[in-house]
């Protein structure tokens, strides 16, 4: 249980939490609530509910089905189904009822109310001089949902991200969080997490930079050199129901529990890290 404690010096950032589709928008997307709930980052908004724990933390509303913080504003469709602005969902069915997707006009609203601001809101946070370190925080799929060979990709419990080999080290673009960082935190979550390790099915509980280097926040944010930017993966094996159980939006009582305990042992982790 956490108490009254001083703020963590950390900026967290939940880029995919959110699950608002604009009311304009509502109508054209053929997604059903669920499949737009398993398309965003499952309940990261309760996992990573350090908004009164640390200095600085960045959500936002939007469904990444609808904007994508995580990608480059000028990744868009046709070339890109999964970039900024999705005309395919993670599960490769289409989002929109009009062929092609947005249009130009429409992505350039949903840019300006949503991409722009979240983006300008990391620039001043890390401008607050008790930072020391930025995480962003996101949760992955148990299975990837490409295939390599004739295997589906089994994913680690925890993946941590900076742009490096898996060691951690540069494999010859900068990388956005020191090597010793990376190591202090995996093993920091190895320990804390330990007793998770059955759920890993022969994987390793921790790995760096396997199977997600980091995404654009970590990159962009973390080539400015402003403080080291780490990109967090949870597999929500660790957390989601049983697959026969239909998800909802509010996660139920005995999940709500989980996912407490869950961040409880996360802010644990965070704080000692930082210490």
């Amino acid at each position: 249980m956490i108490g009254a404690t001083q703020k963590l010096p950390i900026v967290i950032s939940v880029p995919h939490g959110g699950l608002m589709i604009p009311t304009h928008l509502i109508k054209r997307c053929l997604l059903t609530t669920e499949e737009v709930l398993l398309d965003c980052d499952t309940w990261s908004h309760e996992i990573y509910d350090f908004n009164d724990l640390v200095e600085e933390f960045i959500d936002t509303p939007i469904a990444r089905i609808v904007v994508d913080m995580n990608r480059d504003r000028y990744d868009l469709p046709p070339v890109n189904p999964d970039g900024v602005v999705k005309t395919l969902s993670v599960a490769q069915k289409p989002v929109w009822n009009t062929e092609g997707g947005l249009t130009i006009e429409e992505i350039q609203v949903l840019m300006d109310d949503y991409y722009t601001k979240y983006h300008r809101r990391i620039d001043e946070a890390v401008k607050n001089p008790n930072v020391v370190l930025g995480i962003d925080c996101h949760t992955m799929l148990d299975v990837g949902p490409v295939a390599i060979g004739t295997k589906w990709e089994k994913r680690p419990l925890f993946c941590l991200g900076n742009r490096g080999s898996e060691t951690g080290h540069s494999k010859g673009d900068p990388i956005t969080a020191p090597v010793e960082m990376m190591e202090k935190l995996k093993r920091l979550l190895e320990e804390k997490f330990s007793d998770y390790i059955g759920e890993a099915e022969g994987m390793p509980l921790v790995t760096l930079n396997q199977p997600f280097a980091g995404g654009y926040i970590t990159k962009y944010h973390g080539s400015k050199g402003n403080i080291p930017w780490i990109q967090l993966e949870i597999n929500r094996r660790m957390y989601l129901p049983e697959p026969s159980e239909k998800l909802k939006v509010i996660p139920p009582k005995k999940t709500q529990t989980k996912l407490k305990k869950f961040r409880d042992d996360l802010y644990e982790v965070l704080k000692e890290l930082v210490e």
